[in-house]
């Protein structure tokens, strides 16, 4: 389903009563992959059930993908991946903070002037992630138990599928350094680089 397909799916009443939710409009950063992200990134507003957001059908997309077993198994590489360092297609990746502050340290790997080498830590699912709020009413339903302890083990391993990786940050300010003719205040640094530096007068103290 994609947006225009949402749009000519309401009906004249629900536009005619305003009973119709708000789907904001999917826009996409030119040149940058697609997003990893359900149906292409569109809002879940867009399947809105008797004013549930969308709600039923994110559960319904979660519990498909915990069946499918995409999480476990990553989750099982890293667990059965030899002590040390994790390959990834990223690159090394640590289970522990420590471990990568040493082999940063190790192999001497530097920041140039105003950055930082760090350990940042990533997932490597690469699949959507989701989270169920304790309000609803899926958590107090005994017919959904199931599912509740389904969506709540899958919550609980988000972390296990994440590994630390040595980073180097650049300051932003030097933007123009690294890319030649590039602004980091201008919305061209925001499209081709994902950041862009903003100055907001303020008179808080």
């Amino acid at each position: 389903m994609d947006q225009i397909d949402v749009a000519e799916n309401r009906t004249t009443e629900e536009i005619e009563s305003g009973s119709s939710p708000y789907v904001p409009t999917l826009q996409l950063t030119a040149g940058q992959p697609a997003p990893i992200a359900a149906h292409g990134g569109l809002s879940y507003m867009s399947f809105d059930q008797d004013g549930d957001a969308g709600t039923a059908a994110a559960i319904k997309d979660a519990l498909g993908q915990i069946a499918a077993g995409s999480g476990k198994s990553v989750v099982d590489m890293i667990d059965n991946a030899p002590p040390g360092p994790v390959e990834t297609k990223w690159g090394l990746g640590f289970r522990e903070y420590g471990e990568c502050i040493d082999y940063i340290r190790e192999n001497n790997i530097e920041a140039p002037e105003g950055g930082l080498a760090l350990p940042l830590r990533y997932t490597i699912y690469e699949e959507p992630t989701y989270s169920v709020v304790k309000s609803n009413a899926l958590w107090r339903d005994p017919a959904r138990k199931a599912e509740a302890e389904a969506l709540q083990a899958e919550e609980d391993d988000y972390g296990r599928r994440c590994l630390y990786f040595p980073q180097v940050m650049r300051d932003a300010r030097r933007i123009g350094e690294y890319h030649p003719g590039l602004s980091p205040n201008s919305p061209e640094s925001m499209d081709k680089l994902g950041v862009s530096l903003a100055h907001i007068e303020s008179k808080c103290e």
